[in-house]
């Protein structure tokens, strides 16, 4: 039994195409080096996926700045914490 996989556009619903097949290799936990096969599918319309791309880009945008501001909050968190702890050491010397 043979199963038909769809790769459909996630704007207009099209079938998308591969458009770049390549391989890598890759160093699994365990330490071992396993080859592994990559392809990039896009949308057969290129007006829609030039606005897919850019849509891709505005959340990526979004995530690299979610993820900044939350590493500069648990920074901000972490030298409170040294400030109370040296504080704390201080009142009790």
């Amino acid at each position: 039994m043979t199963n038909k996989y769809t790769n459909p556009c996630t704007r207009c619903g099209k079938e998308r195409i591969q458009s770049k097949k390549w391989k890598e290799k890759t160093v699994t936990f365990s330490g071992t080096t396993i080859v592994v096969t990559r392809t990039q599918n896009i949308c057969p319309d290129p007006d829609c996926q030039k606005i897919v791309d850019k849509e891709l880009r505005a959340q990526k945008a979004k995530r690299d700045k979610i993820k900044s501001d939350r590493e500069e909050r648990v920074a901000e968190n972490l030298a409170k914490k040294a400030d109370i702890k040296k504080a704390h050491l201080l009142k009790t010397a």
